[in-house]
């Protein structure tokens, strides 16, 4: 599968293959086989191609960890990993709320 291919299925659904065969690098940088992301437009009237496109350019290059073609938004990646910390804290009443320095 072609990285960024895309099936329209209504006007406000499409899956979105964020992972696959790269021309410009002549190969597929995965280990996996390519899963496609479903994407859908739930408020407003955006053109399901123009999503498509904004959320493929959000997986192009993860700056955070040079990652290229990381398959998730960098967006969503990076909330997964503020929601893992954030449930590794101490879940007892008793204790006090950390800063949020301690987050970041």
């Amino acid at each position: 599968m072609l990285r960024g291919t895309y099936l329209v299925h209504h006007e406000k659904r499409a899956h979105l293959w964020s992972l696959g065969y790269v021309p410009r690098l002549k190969t597929y940088p995965g280990w996996e086989v390519p899963s496609p992301l479903e994407i859908s437009v739930s408020k407003g009237g955006a053109d399901i191609s123009q999503v498509c496109a904004d959320v493929l350019s959000l997986t192009k290059l993860n700056f955070n960890a040079c990652i290229y073609g990381d398959g998730i938004p960098v967006t969503l990646r990076f909330a997964n990993a503020v929601g893992e910390i954030l449930t590794a804290a101490p879940t007892q009443a008793a204790s006090r709320a950390l800063s949020f320095r301690y987050y970041i």
